[in-house]
Parts: C-alpha cells; sequence; structure tokens
C-alpha cells in the first residue's frame, strides 16, 4: 500500500477512493459497514454523516456527506430508478 506523500505524487492527490484503505465491519444484524482510515463518522439524530479531506490539485475540498440511518431503499435502488426514468423519457420523445 502506498504511503500518502507517494499517493499525491504519483496522482496530485490525496483522499482518493482506495479499496485498500478500508475497513470492513459486521454489524449485530449482519450488515456489513465500510469505513476509511481518513474519514470521520458521526450519528446525530436519524442521519449517519461522514466528513473527509481531499486535496487535488493543490486545492483542500471538505467532502460531507450525510445518510438517513432507516434508508426507503439502496443507492443502487435509486440510480435504476433514475436510469428506468430516463429511458422512459427517451421512448416518448423519440
Amino acid at each position: 500500500m502506498k504511503k500518502a506523500y507517494e499517493e499525491y505524487r504519483d496522482t496530485g492527490m490525496l483522499g482518493g477512493y482506495d479499496p485498500g484503505r478500508a475497513l470492513l465491519r459486521e454489524t449485530e444484524s449482519g450488515e456489513v459497514l465500510t469505513s476509511f482510515r481518513d474519514t470521520s463518522y458521526q450519528h446525530q439524530d436519524d442521519y449517519n454523516i461522514t466528513q473527509r479531506e481531499m486535496l487535488i490539485g493543490g486545492k483542500v475540498f471538505h467532502v460531507t456527506s450525510v445518510f438517513p440511518m432507516a434508508a426507503t431503499a439502496t443507492p443502487t435502488d435509486k440510480l435504476l430508478s433514475l436510469i428506468d426514468k430516463d429511458l422512459k423519457k427517451e421512448a416518448h420523445s423519440a
């Protein structure tokens, strides 16, 4: 695994997605949670909040993601629904 300075030297970016740095943890309910060493995690009310920083081209980007604890659909389900809607629009306009 590359050290942080090697990653920045080779790519010009820090904080990118690197599966080799992921930690997997199984919850009591059997779910698998993926976490990264450079990310902070908080639980507030009914939400999970993740925060991290990325350095790209000498600029720092602060990234915050908010996820509901009880999601109504998976991200994959939502993406498939969006694709279906786009395909229906294309079919109607053709």
